[in-house]
């Protein structure tokens, strides 16, 4: 008996009775369920292609542009085609993660503020229409929220994740209806919130991981913006390293408290590059919300996430 497969990516293959090229077959119909993950943050661009069980088969990191002299979609559509013509994608599944107010029904970056320079507007529908590439997007952290909850299993209906980081993005997800947006795509801004005029500075000036480094550099700590040595010498009892983690953690503990009142989660979750110093951050931040909320107030289990820096990726292709 002769089969001849042809797969979508114009190869013939031809064995004899089902013993002649069966690996290779395999990996044609394998082939054809990659697909391509774009993680577009302040400093970073990630780029991969994930198989179906959400394993690496390519991976790239590049600095995101400046978006003036060189621009964040040329880089993105660069990726892609690259991924597309290297793995022969057909059907061209695309999943993206930008930072940004997203309205992710239309694929459209509507305000970044001053994060990213022209990048409001910005169509990844149309930007990649081109390639006929299928095409999902999603703000930074609620792709970031969907790759957590694809790897990982909550016993809550309501869980609220904010992402420590260049800024502070938040997500809300309910089991039953799902992402919250808002009306208008700019739900869960929450690195507005807590504006101090006196300061001119907001909750995320104040307590993201920018923020951190600022102030220890502020600080005039010895090791500038090493945010693991910082951890590691406040564990050893540094007074100075104590200090400026303590003031920091104040500020990302009064955030939490006005999450919890806004949004009562059952579960906060914790993202970001720093969410990797798991209890050693909690540590901080925890024992300080109560200080932010009424007496007997409560508030949520407050964790960090498990899936560490790819979440976002995952996230992004979740929904295909």
């Amino acid at each position: 008996m002769k089969i001849i497969f042809k797969c979508s990516y114009n190869y013939t293959f031809k064995y004899k009775d089902d013993t002649y090229n069966k690996k290779m077959l395999q990996e044609a119909w394998h082939m054809e369920n990659y697909k391509v993950a774009i993680d577009i943050g302040g400093t970073a661009i990630k780029a991969a292609v994930l198989d179906e069980d959400l394993s690496f088969i390519d991976y790239h990191k590049v600095s995101t542009p400046d978006n003036i002299n060189h621009l964040i979609v040329d880089t993105v559509y660069a990726l892609v085609e690259r991924f597309q013509k290297k793995y022969n994608l057909n059907p061209l599944q695309v999943g993206i993660s930008s930072a940004g107010v997203v309205d992710e029904e239309n694929g459209i970056v509507v305000y970044t503020g001053p994060t990213i320079p022209n990048y409001n507007g910005t169509n990844f529908h149309h930007l990649l229409a081109p390639l006929n590439a299928q095409v999902q997007v999603f703000n930074d952290v609620n792709a970031a929220l969907l790759g957590e909850l694809s790897l990982h299993q909550y016993e809550v209906d309501n869980i609220f994740c904010l992402t420590l980081g260049t800024g502070i993005g938040g997500a809300f997800y309910n089991d039953t209806l799902q992402l919250y947006n808002g009306e208008r795509n700019r739900a869960n801004e929450i690195g507005y919130l807590l504006y101090n005029a006196e300061e001119n500075k907001t909750f995320e000036q104040r307590a993201s991981t920018s923020a951190l480094k600022s102030l220890m550099l502020s600080r005039a700590f010895p090791y500038e913006e090493d945010v693991p040595k910082l951890f590691e010498l406040a564990e050893q009892g540094d007074t100075l390293a104590l200090s400026i983690l303590n003031q920091w953690s104040q500020a990302v503990a009064e955030g939490i408290a006005q999450i919890q009142i806004i949004y009562d989660p059952g579960l906060i979750l914790i993202g970001g590059g720093i969410s990797s110093q798991d209890q050693q951050l909690l540590k901080y931040i925890t024992p300080k919300i109560e200080r932010f909320l009424p007496p007997q107030y409560g508030h949520a289990a407050i964790q960090t996430t498990r899936t560490q820096n790819h979440a976002s990726l995952f996230g992004a292709i979740s929904k295909f």
